[in-house]
């Protein structure tokens, strides 16, 4: 898992990446402690703002801090590709049951 600062590095100012500007005033937190965390001047932020910039980089928190997550999700995509219609109804039956299973155990 990574810090917050590494994360914000990494998702922001590369090319295809939006800027930090732009993920400031998308995700309406200050540009100025994004950029403080940037700097390293302050190694976080709170919560809120950092759940606000995972948002708006389309990704849970706990996605934006993990750094392995785009190197599963090609991984995921290139098997789930090769698979036939049957195998992909399959998986999608089973993680449908294991969301009833894990919602019925939560109640």
């Amino acid at each position: 898992m990574m810090t917050f600062r590494d994360a914000l590095l990494a998702r922001t100012g590369g090319e295809g990446q939006p800027s930090l500007k732009a993920v400031a005033e998308g995700a309406d937190v200050s540009y100025e402690q994004l950029k403080k965390v940037r700097q390293g001047k302050s190694g976080s932020t709170n919560a809120d703002d950092a759940v606000r910039v995972a948002h708006f980089l389309g990704l849970t928190l706990d996605e934006f801090l993990d750094d392995n997550l785009a190197e599963d999700r090609a991984a995921i995509a290139s098997i789930y590709s090769q698979l036939s219609d049957d195998e992909r109804q399959l998986l999608r039956d089973a993680a449908r049951g294991r969301a009833s299973r894990d919602r019925a155990a939560s109640e």
